[in-house]
Formats: C-alpha cells, sequence, structure tokens
C-alpha cells in the first residue's frame, strides 16, 4: 500500500544541497518511526527514494514548484494511518519555512554537510592519486570530470577537456556507444591518432533505472604493447633460430640424406645445387616418398641463407581456413580464439627459407594471396592493416602434375610460371632401380642403431625381389620395409622369407597364377600394354571401390594411406 501527497517547495532557493540534506535526515526519522520508505517526484519525473542526498539534488526543484510525496509501507502489515502520518509530516516540512526550523536541526544538517565534504575530499584524493585515467560523462555527453592522469594519459589539459561534448569529439568512441546502449565495454582497445594505445573499462551509470552518464577507466599500454610485440617476436625466431640451427650443414654435404647414384640422380644434385647458389623460387615435383623434403632442405643448407631460419609447411595438412592464419600470422582479436598476435610462417623465416609442400593442394583464394607474396615480397596479416615487408627464398613442392592442374582450372597459370623459376623433377624409385640396393644399405644401417638390432646384411635372392618391386610408395615405402622385416625378423640377416608378401608376389618377377590379387587387377592375355599410369590409376580405382576408404585400401595394396591419397588425387578419383 501507498499513500501519495501533493505539496508546494516554500524554500526561497529551491531544493539545494542543505534543504535535501534536512529532507533526508527528516526521511530516516519517519522511516524508524513509523516503518516506512519515502518517495518524492516531480510532475515530469519518477519517484526517487528520499535517503539519497545526489537523488534528490538531481531532481532540480526550484521554489514554488509542485512535487509529490508518498510513503510506502516496509511490510505489508505497516498500519494505513502510519504511512498517512509520515507522508503528512514530509509535505508539512517541504511547506514550512526551511529557515526557521530551528538552529539544532539546522546544526545537524550542517554536521551531516560536513561530514559529506570531507568524504568528497577524501574520493578526489583518491582520484587524484590513481596511475589509470579516469573520466565522467553526464547523460548528455558532457564530460564533466576528468583525473590527472587521464590529463597525462590524452596529453591534454583541463580546459581542453572538462565541459567538451563526446557526442561532438568523439561520436564513435566507446563512451557515446554506453551512453546510447547502457551497456558496458570491457577491455576495449583503440589507438589514437598520436601512436597511444588505449585499454578502457567504460560503464554506465544508472540512477533509479535511467542512465546519468558513463564513467571510464583507460589504462595506456603503448609501451607494454611495443615490449610485447618485441618480445613475441624475439622469442618465436629464437625457438626457430635454435632448432634450425643445430641442423645447419657445410655446403658439401647438404644433399647427404640423398642417397643414389644413378645418372638420373646425379642429374638432379647437380640442378639442385645450381639452385642452391641463387634466392630463385624452386618447384620440386615428384611422387610421393621421392624425397622433395630431404632436396627442399639441401638446397637451403646449401646456399647462403643456411644460417637462417628454414620454415616448412604442409600446405595439405592445414584446413583452407587457417592456412593464411599460419602462413602469414594474424593480430589480436582478429576471429574468434585469436587471444593475442602471432606472427606467420612468413615472417618467421625472414631472411631464410620457407619450403611450402603439397602446394597442389592450396585452394584458389590463397593462391592469389601468395602470388601477392611472390611479386610483392609483402603481406598483410590476418585483421591488421600493417603492411609487411619480408625477404624469403620460396621453395615449393608437389606431387601433383601441375600443369595438368592448370589447364584443368585447379591451379592458378600465374601463380605455376612464379613457382616454376626452377623445376627439378625426382625420378620415382621404379626409375632408379639401381639405387636400391645402395638405400637398403642406409637404412640396414640406420634402423639397426635405432632399434639396437645387429643386422649383418641382405641375401642376394631377397635384394632381387627388391629391386624387381614397383616401389609405388617410392624410397619412404622402402624404408617403412625394411624398418618392418629388421623388428619382426629372428636372424641377423634379411632374407627372402621376412619380406613381405605382396613383394615377394609382384607380377614383374612372378608367375601369372601368383600374381592375382583382388586389389590389383591384372592384363589378360591378348590385351594391349599401356602405360605404368594407367595400370596404376586402375589399381588405386579398384582399391578405393573395395575399401571404400583410403586407410583401408592402402591396408589391401600394403603401402600408406597417404600414398593413396597422393595417388587418387593425382588420378582424379576424388
Amino acid at each position: 500500500m501507498t499513500v501519495e501527497r501533493e505539496a508546494l517547495l516554500k524554500s526561497e532557493n529551491g531544493l539545494h544541497v542543505r534543504v535535501a540534506a534536512m529532507l533526508v535526515q527528516q526521511a530516516e526519522e519517519l522511516g524508524r518511526r513509523f516503518g516506512v520508505r519515502l518517495f518524492l517526484r516531480t510532475e515530469s519525473s519518477r519517484p526517487r527514494e528520499m535517503s539519497n542526498l545526489m537523488k534528490l539534488i538531481g531532481l532540480k526543484v526550484s521554489s514554488g514548484d509542485k512535487v509529490f510525496v508518498s510513503a510506502e509501507g516496509l511490510s505489508p502489515d505497516t498500519p494505513p494511518e502510519h504511512l498517512e502520518q509520515a507522508a503528512d509530516s514530509m509535505r508539512e516540512l517541504l511547506e514550512s519555512d526551511f529557515e526557521e526550523r530551528g538552529a539544532e536541526r539546522i546544526h545537524q544538517v550542517d554536521r551531516l554537510l560536513h561530514e559529506n565534504a570531507l568524504m568528497q575530499q577524501r574520493l578526489q584524493m583518491i582520484l587524484e592519486a590513481v596511475q589509470d585515467g579516469i573520466c565522467v560523462v553526464d547523460s548528455t555527453g558532457v564530460i564533466t570530470y576528468v583525473n590527472p592522469a587521464y590529463l597525462r594519459i590524452v596529453h591534454k589539459t583541463p580546459e581542453m577537456v572538462v565541459g567538451t561534448n563526446v557526442h561532438e569529439t568523439a561520436p564513435d568512441g566507446n563512451r557515446c556507444g554506453v551512453l546510447n546502449s547502457g551497456i558496458a565495454r570491457i577491455g576495449s582497445i583503440s589507438h589514437k591518432k598520436d601512436g597511444t594505445t588505449l585499454v578502457a573499462n567504460v560503464t554506465p551509470i544508472f540512477v533509479e533505472g535511467e542512465i546519468a552518464g558513463v564513467v571510464s577507466v583507460s589504462k595506456d599500454i603503448t609501451e607494454l604493447q611495443t615490449m610485447m610485440e618485441r618480445l613475441s617476436q624475439v622469442s618465436a625466431r629464437a625457438e626457430y633460430l635454435e632448432q634450425e640451427l643445430l641442423r645447419t650443414k657445410k655446403t658439401a654435404q647438404a644433399f647427404a640424406n640423398y642417397i643414389g647414384k644413378s645418372g638420373k640422380v646425379v642429374d638432379v644434385l647437380a640442378l639442385a645445387t645450381k639452385a642452391a647458389a641463387s634466392s630463385a623460387t624452386v618447384l620440386i615435383q615428384g611422387e610421393s616418398g621421392t624425397g622433395k623434403e630431404v632436396i627442399a632442405e639441401g638446397i637451403h643448407y646449401a646456399s647462403s641463407r643456411r644460417r637462417a631460419p628454414y620454415i616448412r609447411v604442409n600446405c595439405g595438412a592445414i584446413p583452407g581456413a587457417l592456412l593464411e592464419s599460419e602462413l602469414f600470422g594474424h593480430e589480436k582479436g582478429a576471429f574468434t580464439g585469436a587471444v593475442k598476435k602471432k606472427l606467420g610462417k612468413f615472417e618467421l623465416a625472414d631472411g631464410g627459407t620457407i619450403f611450402l609442400d603439397e602446394i597442389g593442394e592450396m585452394d584458389k583464394n590463397m593462391q592469389v594471396k601468395l602470388l601477392r607474396v611472390l611479386q610483392q615480397r609483402e603481406f598483410y596479416r590476418v585483421g591488421g592493416e600493417e603492411n609487411v615487408h619480408v625477404d624469403v627464398r620460396i621453395i615449393a613442392a608437389t606431387n601433383r602434375n601441375l600443369e595438368q592442374l592448370v589447364k584443368e582450372g585447379g591451379f592458378r597459370e600465374d601463380l605455376y610460371y612464379r613457382l616454376n623459376v626452377i623445376p627439378l623433377v625426382l625420378p620415382p624409385l621404379r626409375d632408379r632401380v639401381d639405387d636400391i640396393p645402395l638405400l637398403v644399405e642406409h637404412f640396414i644401417e640406420k634402423i639397426s642403431k635405432e632399434t639396437g638390432r645387429p643386422v649383418q646384411g641382405i641375401t642376394p635372392e631377397a635384394m632381387t625381389l627388391l629391386m624387381h618391386y614397383s616401389w609405388p610408395g617410392n624410397v619412404r615405402e622402402l624404408e617403412n620395409v625394411i624398418e618392418r622385416v629388421i623388428t619382426l625378423m629372428d636372424g641377423d640377416r634379411i632374407e627372402t622369407a621376412a619380406l613381405p608378401s605382396y613383394i615377394k608376389g609382384d607380377s614383374r618377377i612372378a608367375e601369372p597364377a601368383q600374381a592375382t590379387s583382388s586389389a590389383a587387377p591384372q592384363p589378360v592375355a591378348g590385351e594391349e600394354v599401356r602405360t605404368w599410369e594407367e595400370y596404376e590409376k586402375e589399381i588405386i580405382a579398384h582399391a578405393l571401390d573395395k575399401a571404400g576408404s583410403f586407410n583401408a585400401a592402402g591396408k589391401l595394396l600394403r603401402i600408406s594411406h597417404k600414398t593413396v591419397a597422393a595417388k587418387a588425387r593425382k588420378y582424379g578419383l576424388v
């Protein structure tokens, strides 16, 4: 239940501070006596509780203005007569001559105002001692208060700030946004024209449910941001340098890991050595497992950039949506989850080499952005506005036929010619059979040391089988076979019995009846001999049709699922 009374304010100076203090004191006394809460309103405002001095002053009531005082019970059992007595007493005070209320009452009010003034002084001292910038804006957008820290941060004087309207000086700023929406903005970062970077918490001030202004608390993070950027860059570069400089080789040893002495290998290494002497872009093509990464690494360590970072990126293993951030980096807040600034691989490779493996898997949008880097040696981080310049040597590799992809529209022609400055085509293992004994000897020695199992060598019969196998997975498949044999064999010498059955049953050296396999269709008698690629495509297609997945098809064919996937893409089966 609520009781309301109408009154005319008789105070000559209106509802000023001393009058408001008397009303607050009277409201507290009546509240304790009658168990009520008292409210005051004008004809155009909502009721405001009379226990708050600032709320009463905010009504801006002048002498002779009509006001309404209401009493509300603190509990449902409050007697109606108590509500009426409280409302009548307050009306009587409002319509009285406040100056004649008595010296004791005025003395009490003056003491209350003095205590309030002391509290304001303490608050002022606290605000001036705070090192964060504080700015108070009223409901119309006028700046009513700033502390010294704020003036220091924005490099202005009080005369230049206090009294200005943010709707005019910064209409798109956070303070205007919070005034209009009533929703706080926490941790908002802004960049000023003078290069200052501020982080601010802007909070609305509500009085009786209505927004009465905003208060912003700002901190200058320019120096901290610069320091963090430098620390992040130094840390990232140090991490890569520490890893990569350990791998530095002398020029003469740069290609030592590419095993082989056949004519095709000698030709490839000779061309790779010449490529290392320049900074031209290199495109390495070859089937999966032929050693493209080994050649790319050798070119870097044989070049003048060998003491700078060598960064590897597998374009086929990174989703297209993330590849741009991985290559070019991103700014904090560029997308969901970007909680801090990140340097991209190109920026980390500055002064060195970046190896882009499986370049044929890159989508068209990323191809356009990579072309810009190749042409201009510059890029933008995701969500950034700064143009980043780099000096990077690019080596790309693919197991796909880029020329055919260009014809089919799957790869940009201009990017292909930019990449194909120095082309290197690595021969498959079946085309350099003479190197198989060298590779087998190398892998036996390497795997024996890794596993701690002494192996004396391999029998001539077993070597003959290895040399007659087609090796669709190339050198990588050969290494996997040797590791498997050494791990599972009982003796100290690799024999025919230890080899996988699919190697012993290869169609090129086995009887026709023995060569039949459900996973590999064979040519019938009288059929014209086709190219190796045609047979390989038919085998992969048949295995995928039977198995239904790269992984299952790889198990049927005794090769890795990556090889199956690469072959399927090569022949357009997916």
